[in-house]
């Protein structure tokens, strides 16, 4: 059962002011929804898209394309360069068919692959320089998804990462009842841990949606970005 780690009252009435940022991209959040596809929830949506009208990010990396939702959002927010990777193939083929469909295939392109192998793709063409990383893909590898996109970054690259608190159970062991996500939960809060205790990193966690951290990369070398610890 999924929790509202805030309040349902809370949620109903911020959600009241919800509106889709077009038609097309309403109906296929709809249809989404109806199909339990797991996109960004509306308040998270909300978030976005005041965050991404005041920074205006050139070029957006995204681990995690479910059906594109939140790629074609972030172009039609901010008319970023979107590179985003999907490892399901029947995800990436709905992605791609939704892509083109409704017309973002110039400034989106989905590469079919596990995140971290995606983003070694990218390397190896060296490709960088992104001014934003959204992670929103398989909760248990966060944390490597973010260091092996370290390379990609840039000096005050910004790292949002969705779903962190995990319907609360990062926060607290009561809410895993029944322990089916404890390798996920362990993760989650070794993510969290990461972002907030490396030096690297300015961070916030913010309790919107399912929860959001909000990283910057700080001003320093990019020989220290890829330092270990």
């Amino acid at each position: 059962m999924e929790r509202n780690i805030t309040n349902n009252k809370v949620t109903e009435y911020i959600n009241g002011f919800y509106v889709p940022v077009n038609e097309e991209l309403g109906l296929l959040r709809t249809k989404s929804e109806e199909e339990r596809v797991p996109i960004i929830l509306k308040e998270t949506e909300s978030f976005l898209r005041v965050y991404l009208s005041i920074t205006k990010p050139a070029r957006i990396l995204e681990i995690g394309c479910a059906v594109g939702y939140s790629a074609m959002f972030f172009n039609e927010i901010c008319g970023a360069e979107v590179i985003t990777i999907e490892k399901s193939h029947e995800m990436f083929e709905k992605a791609n068919s939704n892509i083109n469909k409704l017309g973002y295939d110039e400034k989106i392109s989905v590469i079919e692959a596990d995140g971290e192998e995606g983003i070694k793709q990218l390397i190896a063409k060296r490709d960088s320089g992104f001014d934003l990383i959204f992670i929103d893909a398989a909760k248990s590898h966060y944390k490597r998804f973010l260091e092996a996109a370290l390379p990609l970054c840039k000096p005050e690259t910004v790292i949002i990462a969705d779903n962190v608190l995990f319907n609360g159970r990062t926060v607290s062991d009561e809410y895993d009842t029944a322990g089916k996500h404890k390798t996920n939960i362990r993760r989650l809060r070794e993510f969290v841990e990461f972002i907030n205790y490396d030096e690297r990193f300015d961070t916030t966690i913010v309790a919107c949606g399912d929860g959001i951290s909000i990283s910057r990369i700080k001003n320093i070398t990019n020989r220290r970005l890829n330092e270990e610890d």
